[in-house]
């Protein structure tokens, strides 16, 4: 039990611990208390929680919170915190300024003299206002200041370009002419460019109609584009459900055999083309048959010959089956007879 107790103690004064240092980051006095004002604003310029309260630059204090007011969504409310030992005037102005160019916020407190009598008590409200970035550097003299000396400057500017644009040799003023000329330049091209569309609006109008004529012929035909896709599809699926990696080996297979048929079939061709040399080279029995003329007129002699008996055995058939006859049939030659 003393255990727990000992580690609940613990955790009390880490939590303790953990509030009085968040505070005392954030820039509170945690060992005293503060006065708390309110201050209404139209527009806070993004003030933020924990921006620094001033009084001629020293810090304070800070701003508790900022949130809108429940009555008026366009009143902004900011809660600061003042240490109690600063008695500030009931008319004191809470003016919300830019500490530096990278856009910090603050409060600053403008009053005339620390007060005696008619302070302001912790709970009140006090007047709001916001300066803009010129305001925060400058003082209100410094403002007017700058803003006459900013002016005669810009004045000055101008009368310089006046000054410069009335020359004949002024490059300033050869730039603005030549400005010049390129807007009318540009004037006159957008003036063509409107006569060149007016003219080809008829073309224009004939194309979309066209193209309007075409689309609803597309549309028209949906059913049936649509119809030629599912046969498409259809067909992908047989061609896919085909075994075509057998087809294609089959197919392979064939080529190759009719590939070694022609190998064949061209050494054959060179075999002849060889043997036919030969024989017009009179090579060979062959060769030596074809080439030989003399052999060539005996083969044609006995070839007539061949014939005339053939001849003769169809006119006078009982010659040669009366071979034992002493009667002998003269012979007759059947040229003569024709």
């Amino acid at each position: 039990m003393q255990r727990e107790l000992k580690i609940g103690i613990f955790t009390v004064i880490a939590i303790i611990i953990a509030i009085f240092g968040y505070n005392f980051l954030k820039g509170k006095d945690v060992f005293a208390e503060n006065n708390i004002y309110y201050i209404e604003y139209e527009n806070v310029n993004q003030l933020q929680k924990g921006a620094p309260v001033l009084i001629n630059g020293l810090q304070v204090g800070s701003v508790l919170s900022v949130y809108l007011s429940p009555e008026n969504y366009k009143i902004i409310i900011v809660e600061i915190e003042v240490k109690r030992e600063l008695s500030i005037p009931k008319n004191t102005f809470a003016v919300i300024e830019t500490t530096g160019l990278m856009g910090g916020k603050a409060v600053n407190l403008v009053f005339d003299n620390y007060c005696t009598e008619n302070c302001a008590e912790s709970g009140d409200y006090l007047t709001g206002s916001t300066k803009g970035l010129l305001g925060s550097m400058l003082a209100a003299d410094d403002v007017k200041s700058y803003t006459r000396a900013l002016g005669e400057g810009v004045g000055e500017l101008f009368d310089s370009l006046s000054v410069e644009l009335d020359k004949d040799d002024s490059e300033i003023g050869k730039s603005l002419t030549d400005i010049a000329i390129t807007l009318e330049n540009l004037k006159r091209t957008t003036a063509e460019l409107d006569k060149m569309m007016s003219a080809s609006r008829k073309s224009i109008v004939v194309t979309m109609e066209n193209l309007a004529a075409i689309t609803e012929g597309i549309k028209d035909k949906n059913e049936q584009i649509q119809h030629i896709l599912e046969n498409a599809d259809t067909f992908t699926a047989q061609l896919k459900a085909m075994e075509l990696p057998a087809t294609m080996e089959n197919a392979n297979g064939a080529i190759n055999k009719l590939t070694e048929t022609m190998v064949t079939a061209d050494k054959a061709i060179a075999d002849l083309g060889i043997v036919l040399a030969k024989i017009k080279n009179g090579e060979g029995t062959l060769g030596q048959v074809v080439n030989d003329k003399e052999l060539y007129e005996r083969l044609n002699s006995a070839s007539k010959n061949l014939d005339l008996l053939l001849e003769d055995v169809r006119l006078n058939p009982k010659r040669y089956t009366r071979i034992l006859s002493k009667k002998q049939i003269p012979y007759e030659d059947p040229e003569e007879g024709n």
